[in-house]
C-alpha cells in the first residue's frame, strides 16, 4: 500500500501540486485514507528518491530544481523512472513486443545467462506529444511469468506490482554515450552513427534476481540528469 501512496505523492510533486512543503502527516493520512505508519513509510520512499528535504520539527520540504528551464530526469527514482519525468507521465508507442533469447552481448548488459529467454519491449516514448526517448526493455521469462499487449502500453512496473506483487529492491544505472545503429536512427529520425545519451539500467528483486534490464536513448532537448545522495560517515 505505501508504495502506491509514495508513487502518488511523487506524481503530485512532479505536477507542482505542492509549491514548497508537503502537508502534515495528519493531513496526508486524511487525504489518502491510510494509517500514519503507511504515510511514514511512503514519505521514507519519496525522501530516498531525492524529492524531499527533512527539517526536524518542521516537516518535509520540496527540493527545488535549479535548472527550471530543463527537463529533469531524476535518477534517484529507482524503478520505472521514465513514468516519473517532470511534466509526464510519458505516453508510449510500442514498436516491438516479442520473446527472444539473449545473445552474449545482451546477456552481459543485463547480467543474465546467455540464451536466457526474455520478453523484449521496444517503445517510443513521448512527453507532451514530443518524442522523449527510445526504450529497449527486457524481462527474463523465468522471473516475469507473463506480460500482455495491454500491459506494455503503459507502466509495466505497475502491472507487475499489481498482478504479481513484484517490486524492485535495488537498481544499477549507467549513463553513457552510444552510437546509433541503423534501425535506432530510423525510429527517432537521426543519422546512423550519431552519438546519443543513453541510460542502461538493471533492476533486481529482493532475492537478487534480475527482473528487468533496459537501455534508454534520450532524444528530448535540454535534458538534465539529477541524483540524490545522503552523507555517509566512512
Amino acid at each position: 500500500m505505501y508504495h502506491k501512496v509514495a508513487e502518488n505523492i511523487i506524481q503530485a510533486i512532479l505536477a507542482n501540486k505542492y509549491s514548497d512543503k508537503l502537508p502534515t502527516e495528519k493531513e496526508l493520512v486524511e487525504e489518502y485514507q491510510v494509517s500514519r505508519n503507511t504515510i511514514r513509510k511512503a514519505l521514507d520512499v519519496v525522501f530516498a528518491h531525492g524529492l524531499l528535504r527533512r527539517v526536524r520539527g518542521s516537516g518535509y520540504y520540496i527540493i527545488k530544481r535549479p535548472l527550471q528551464s530543463q527537463t529533469v530526469l531524476n535518477l534517484s527514482i529507482g524503478f520505472d523512472k521514465n513514468s516519473m519525468v517532470s511534466g509526464g507521465p510519458l505516453k508510449s508507442k510500442v514498436v516491438k513486443f516479442d520473446t527472444i533469447q539473449a545473445d552474449e552481448n545482451l546477456a552481459q548488459r543485463g547480467n543474465v545467462a546467455t540464451d536466457t529467454r526474455v520478453y523484449r519491449v521496444i517503445r517510443l516514448r513521448y512527453l507532451k506529444d514530443r518524442l522523449y526517448s527510445l526504450e529497449e526493455s527486457y524481462f527474463p521469462r523465468e522471473v516475469v511469468p507473463f506480460l500482455s499487449k495491454e500491459s506494455v502500453q503503459s507502466s509495466i512496473f505497475s502491472f507487475l506490482r499489481d498482478e504479481y506483487q513484484m517490486t524492485g529492491s535495488t537498481s544499477e544505472n549507467y549513463v553513457h554515450v552510444n552510437k546509433l545503429d541503423e534501425w535506432q536512427a530510423d525510429l527517432i529520425g537521426w543519422q546512423q552513427g550519431e552519438r546519443i545519451l543513453c541510460l542502461d539500467g538493471i533492476n533486481y528483486l529482493v532475492n537478487g534476481k534480475v527482473f528487468n534490464f533496459s537501455r534508454t536513448y534520450f532524444v528530448y532537448d535540454n535534458l538534465a540528469l539529477y541524483y540524490h545522495t545522503q552523507n555517509i560517515d566512512l
